[in-house]
């Protein structure tokens, strides 16, 4: 990521969120109407001529039907997760939860998409400074306000632990909390993935995350380690290299000794079944990105 600058991987999930808009058929998976901008376009004209320019070069590389998939699986991939998600951050809100927690949040519009919770819910973005700072620029170039209940939470983990980091920006250590880390566990190393699984099973008991994790080559079919061997070669040629593969198993086994309960794994079949079945845009997921749901269990007195 260059400094000043959104991650690669930000813009490319705004703009996945955007041109499903444009691109797919009815139903919308999810829409995200603030995706465009926030992405860095100007207009839908300004969207459709990059990924007609990156389809060609995909064309030339793959052939035409791998151009299709590797624009067309993104797409599934970005609008699914947020849907499921926010599905189940709606589910929360439902059972009283206030506080909802967005690590590395990049490009995400919740708060502006959800102005009608803003007495309800306090919404905490929790990214790199450099990113934020990018981010709230391009919120002012766009005449964005912003929502009395957002609250930004620039973290180095690094130097700080994000119980501290989100205490400092008005979250409420004793209340629990709804936390969404999407599309980021593949950037960092396992340890760096589990210490901050241990950090956010330091928050009050109750606390929820959905989180998501790619599974090793060993357990997908030929066409979704095709889609991993572009998008991993891909990532690495531009400096932000896939690192991390999670089998489920060895996964549930990990969050359960750090003090997770109640956790479960949601896979692509699941969710093709679910979301993608009845399409008739051929709009469907590969086998690489798998989401889980977890709780903080509740600590017993000595």
């Amino acid at each position: 990521m260059e400094t000043g600058h959104p991650s690669s991987t930000a813009v490319s999930a705004a703009r996945s969120r955007a041109a499903h808009l444009f691109l797919d058929d009815e139903p919308k998976i999810f829409n995200d109407p603030f995706a465009l901008g926030l992405g860095g376009f100007g207009s839908e004209a300004a969207l459709r001529t990059e990924i007609e320019t990156r389809s060609a070069s995909a064309v030339r590389r793959l052939g035409s039907v791998w151009a299709l998939n590797l624009f067309r699986y993104p797409r599934a991939m970005m609008t699914m997760r947020s849907r499921y998600t926010e599905d189940a951050l709606d589910q929360a809100i439902e059972r009283g939860v206030t506080q909802y927690v967005i690590l590395g949040a990049g490009l995400d519009s919740f708060a502006f998409r959800r102005l009608d919770l803003v007495d309800r819910l306090r919404i905490f973005e929790v990214d790199y400074p450099a990113s934020q700072q990018w981010k709230q620029n391009r919120l002012r170039e766009l005449h964005l306000a912003l929502p009395s209940n957002l609250n930004f939470i620039p973290i180095d983990f690094e130097t700080q632990t994000l119980a501290k980091a989100l205490t400092s920006g008005g979250y409420d250590p004793e209340a629990p909390a709804f936390l969404s880390w999407l599309g980021v566990t593949q950037y960092l190393t396992e340890e760096a993935v589990l210490n901050t699984l241990k950090q956010v099973a330091s928050l009050t008991s109750g606390t929820e995350i959905i989180m998501t994790y790619l599974v090793p080559e060993a357990l997908l079919d030929q066409d979704s380690q095709r889609f991993l061997a572009i998008n991993k070669s891909g990532a690495a040629n531009r400096g932000e290299p896939w690192v991390s593969f999670f089998e489920p198993a060895v996964l549930t086994a990990q969050m359960r000794q750090l003090g997770f309960d109640q956790i479960s794994h949601f896979s692509p079949a699941e969710a093709n079944a679910r979301y993608f079945a009845s399409r008739t845009d051929g709009l469907c997921l590969p086998g690489l990105e798998h989401l889980m749901q977890a709780r903080v269990g509740r600590v017993d007195s000595p």
